[in-house]
C-alpha cells in the first residue's frame, strides 16, 4: 500500500512538472492543450482534499512512531548550577546551647553546587505495548487506504468535469452548425421571395428560428465557459485559465459482468481496506485499554555527579546513583479503566457496522455504474443510426424546399430533429465516458483507461450481448 501511494504521488508530481513546462510554452500562444491524464495529474497534485489526506497519513505515522517509543529506553541528561545559603542550622532548637566559639564557626556562608546526571527509563514488561504497536500499524494502513480513496475520488471527479467540458464544447459546435444551416434557410427563403415563389411569412418564420438559434448558441457558449471554470477549479488553477482539451468523447470497449465488478470492488476498493484496518485498529485499542488495569514492570535508574567545585566533576568520590525496578499493580481506579474498555468496544462495533455500510454502498454503486454503462452503450448505438437518418431527412427536405415541394415548417422540423438526434448522441457519448470511468473507479481501478476506441460494430455487439 505504501509503495502504491508513493508511486501515485510520484506520477502526479512528475506530470505536474511536465505540465508546468508545457504551460509556459503554450500559454504564450493563448491556449493550452490538456489531456484527461494531465488534468487528473494536476488535480491530484494540487487538490486540497488530497493534501489533507496526505497530512492525516503523516500524523498517523507519527502516532505509530510514538507508540513504538515505549519499547525503547528513554535516556535524559540533566545539569544544574545552584548558588545557595542555608541558615537551617542556626534555626536549630539546640543551637543556643553550643559554645560561643562553635556558634561563630558555624555561621553559614554562600556556596555553589553543581549537579550533572542522566536518567534511564526502560519498560521491562507491559500488556499494553504489543497491542499499541499493532493498533498504530493498522492506523497507518487505514491512512494509506484513505489517501488512495481520496486520490481516486478526485481523479474520477476530474474526469467527469473534463467530460462535461467536452460535452459543452460539442454542444457549441452543434449549435453553430444549426445556426449556419438556419442562415442558409433564410437566404434561400429571401431568394424565393424575390423570385415570387415564397411569402414574407415564410421568411419571417425562418428569421425567427434563426434568432432563436442564435440565442441558443450564446446560452451553450456560456455553459461551456462555466464548465471550463469548474474544470480549472478542481485542478486548483485560475478559474478563467484557457483550456483546449486534446481528448475526445468516444466509445471504448469495457464489458464486465456484475459478479466480476462486485468481486473486484470488494477486494480492491481503498474504502474497504480502510474499513478493515479501522476494525483491526479498534480491536487492538481494546487490549490497550484493558492493559491499563494490569501490572507493568519498569526500570528507573539515575547516575551523575554532585560537586561544589567544577574541578571535582568526574571524581569518583562525588558520584551519585540509584537504580530501581518498579512493579505497578493497579488494584482499584474507580472503574475508570473498565469504562474506557466499554468505550473501545463500542468503537469496534461502530467500525464493524461502518464496514458493512461501505460494502453495501459499493454493491449499490457497482450495480448503478454497470447499468449506466450498458444503458449509455445501447442509447449510443441507437443514436448513431438516428443521426445519419436525421441528416438524410434534412438534406431531402432542403432539396424539396428549394424546388417548392416543402414548407419552411418542414425545414424547421427536419432541422430540429437533426439537432435533437445529435444532442442525444453527444449525451450518450458523454454518459458512456462517465459511466466507464465511474465503473473503473467502483472496481478500485485507475479511473483513466488507455484502451483504444472500439468500432461501432464491436460496441453494438457488446450492447446486444447484454
Amino acid at each position: 500500500m505504501m509503495k502504491q501511494t508513493a508511486v501515485l504521488a510520484s506520477v502526479a508530481l512528475s506530470c505536474h512538472a511536465t505540465l508546468a513546462a508545457g504551460q509556459h510554452a503554450t500559454l504564450a500562444a493563448g491556449q493550452e492543450q490538456l489531456s484527461r491524464a494531465e488534468a487528473v495529474a494536476l488535480a491530484v497534485a494540487n487538490n486540497p482534499d488530497v493534501r489533507k489526506s496526505q497530512a492525516s497519513l503523516m500524523a498517523l505515522r507519527g502516532q505509530g512512531r510514538e507508540a513504538f517509543a515505549d519499547a525503547l529506553p528513554e535516556v535524559t541528561l540533566y545539569g544544574t548550577s545552584t548558588r545557595y545559603r542555608d541558615p537551617s542550622l542556626l534555626n536549630s532548637s539546640s543551637f543556643d546551647a553550643f559554645p560561643p566559639d562553635l556558634r561563630d564557626a558555624l555561621k553559614p556562608t554562600p556556596a555553589n553546587l553543581y549537579d550533572g546526571w542522566g536518567t534511564l527509563r526502560q519498560t521491562l514488561f507491559t500488556f499494553k505495548l504489543g497491542r499499541a504497536i499493532k493498533a498504530a500499524r493498522h492506523g497507518v494502513t487505514m491512512g494509506e487506504a484513505q489517501e488512495e480513496a481520496v486520490t481516486h475520488s478526485v481523479a474520477v471527479d476530474t474526469i467527469r468535469a473534463y467530460n462535461d467540458y467536452l460535452l459543452d464544447i460539442e454542444k457549441v459546435k452543434v449549435a453553430e452548425k444549426s445556426l449556419r444551416q438556419r442562415e442558409t434557410h433564410v437566404e434561400m427563403a429571401r431568394n424565393r421571395l424575390q423570385a415570387g415563389v415564397a411569402t414574407e411569412l415564410e421568411v419571417l418564420r425562418l428569421q425567427v428560428a434563426l434568432e432563436n438559434q442564435r440565442a441558443m448558441l450564446e446560452r451553450v457558449r456560456g455553459e461551456a465557459d462555466w464548465q471550463r471554470g469548474a474544470l480549472n477549479a478542481i485542478m486548483v488553477r485560475p478559474i478563467d485559465a484557457p483550456v483546449d482539451p486534446s481528448d475526445t468523447l468516444d466509445r471504448r470497449e469495457f464489458d464486465v459482468t456484475l459478479e466480476t465488478v462486485l468481486k473486484e470492488a470488494l477486494a480492491t476498493r481503498a474504502e474497504v481496506k480502510a474499513a478493515d484496518a479501522a476494525v483491526l485498529a479498534y480491536e487492538d485499542l481494546v487490549g490497550v485499554e484493558q492493559a491499563e488495569a494490569r501490572p507493568r514492570l519498569d526500570l528507573n535508574a539515575n547516575w551523575g555527579y554532585s560537586v561544589r567545585r567544577p574541578l571535582n566533576f568526574f571524581g569518583t568520590d562525588f558520584t551519585k546513583w540509584n537504580a530501581a525496578i518498579v512493579l505497578k499493580v493497579p488494584l482499584f481506579d474507580g472503574r475508570r479503566a473498565s469504562g474506557r474498555v466499554v468505550q473501545a468496544r463500542a468503537r469496534v462495533e461502530t467500525a464493524v457496522q461502518e464496514r458493512i455500510a461501505v460494502e453495501n454502498r459499493i454493491r449499490l454503486e457497482a450495480k448503478q455504474a454497470r447499468d449506466a454503462l450498458v444503458t449509455a452503450d445501447r442509447v449510443l448505438s441507437a443514436s448513431e443510426l438516428n443521426v445519419t437518418q436525421a441528416q438524410k431527412a434534412l438534406d431531402m427536405t432542403q432539396a424539396n424546399y428549394g424546388l417548392g415541394a416543402a414548407t419552411p415548417l418542414d425545414v424547421l422540423d427536419a432541422q430540429a430533429a437533426l439537432t435533437l438526434a445529435e444532442s442525444i448522441r453527444l449525451e450518450a457519448l458523454h454518459g458512456h465516458a462517465n459511466a466507464r470511468a465511474t465503473l473503473r473507479w467502483v472496481m478500485g481501478r485507475d479511473p483513466l483507461d488507455s484502451a483504444s476506441p472500439s468500432t461501432p460494430t464491436e460496441a453494438q455487439t457488446k450492447a446486444g450481448s447484454e
